[in-house]
């Protein structure tokens, strides 16, 4: 077990770290947080998706709407990042 990907408590408690959202500059911050945050929609969209198993109303519906905003809005903020950093030749 590598010991720079985990935190260790105690001889049996291991925590892993959670990597960081940093980039060299601010596009690349940017950048990786959008991607985050596309994950994150994804995620949610399949577990409204998921729900939808159980009851095809309520909040498994909204779950999956916002889920599919959250994405969809993040990756056109990335589109758009992608076209700063070739602009500016980053």
């Amino acid at each position: 077990m590598q010991k720079d990907n985990y935190k260790i408590i105690s001889d049996k408690i291991v925590f892993m770290k959670i990597p960081s959202l940093k980039g060299k500059g601010k596009w690349e911050n940017a950048e990786n947080i959008s991607i985050a945050l596309i994950l994150l929609g994804a995620f949610i969209l399949s577990l409204g998706i998921g729900l939808t198993i159980l009851t095809p109303k309520g909040v498994p519906a909204i779950l999956a709407m916002i889920g599919a905003l959250i994405s969809f809005v993040f990756t056109v903020v990335l589109i758009f990042i992608w076209l700063i950093k070739e602009i500016k030749g980053e």
